[in-house]
């Protein structure tokens, strides 16, 4: 009896035709950076000059948390979010709703915390920034990781509402992480810096 070889080989009928594929030595291969396709759908953070948003991508990989905590790497230049109990220590609302109601996302205003985060990344504050989220875990526990580094700019086009996207200059050289690398920019150790968004 022949065993299923499964989604990824698909199409390949006999071990003839596999002896025939090209075997590939990744090293040298970028992993292309998401932020480079159109990602309307994908978890999201916004932060302008005096507010923070998630979009609601990000609130559907957390049904039912009305309350996160957020943790950031001032070294690393991640941010972290962790779903947590709305009585939990620096606990952050970041949805309306919740119970019978529609969860929804809503501005979250923190004029001290943008600015120590414009701070920090060296970010203009008449700009806003855009960072797609990843999945994490630390030690069994679900969080969503930011890199801070990895940002769409966006601009306003005159007095109009429309906006333009940028991304970082040094982006132009490369498509992304180096695949060898790859792995290890997602993993997560909270003890090692991280620290909560109490002022």
């Amino acid at each position: 009896m022949n065993e299923d070889p499964g989604p990824l080989f698909q199409g390949i009928t006999s071990p003839d035709e596999m002896e025939e594929q090209e075997m590939v030595d990744l090293a040298g291969f970028q992993v292309t950076k998401a932020e480079l396709f159109a990602h309307s759908r994908e978890p999201a953070i916004t932060v302008w000059g005096d507010k923070i948003k998630f979009n609601m991508a990000c609130l559907r990989r957390f049904p039912g948390a009305t309350h996160i905590q957020l943790l950031i790497h001032p070294d690393q230049k991640r941010l972290i979010i962790r779903p947590c109990e709305p009585d939990a220590p620096d606990s952050l609302r970041w949805s309306s709703g919740g119970g019978d109601k529609e969860m929804k996302n809503r501005d979250m205003i923190c004029k001290l915390f943008a600015a120590r985060l414009f701070d920090l990344m060296q970010w203009d504050s008449h700009y806003r920034y855009k960072m797609l989220g990843k999945p994490a875990v630390s030690n069994g526990e679900v969080l969503y990781l930011f890199r801070l580094s990895d940002f769409e700019l966006f601009c306003q086009i005159g007095k109009s509402k429309k906006s333009r996207a940028y991304l970082p200059e040094d982006w132009r050289n490369y498509f992304g992480v180096p695949v060898e690398d790859h792995e290890e920019t997602y993993k997560i150790d909270l003890a090692d810096g991280y620290i909560t968004t109490r002022s």
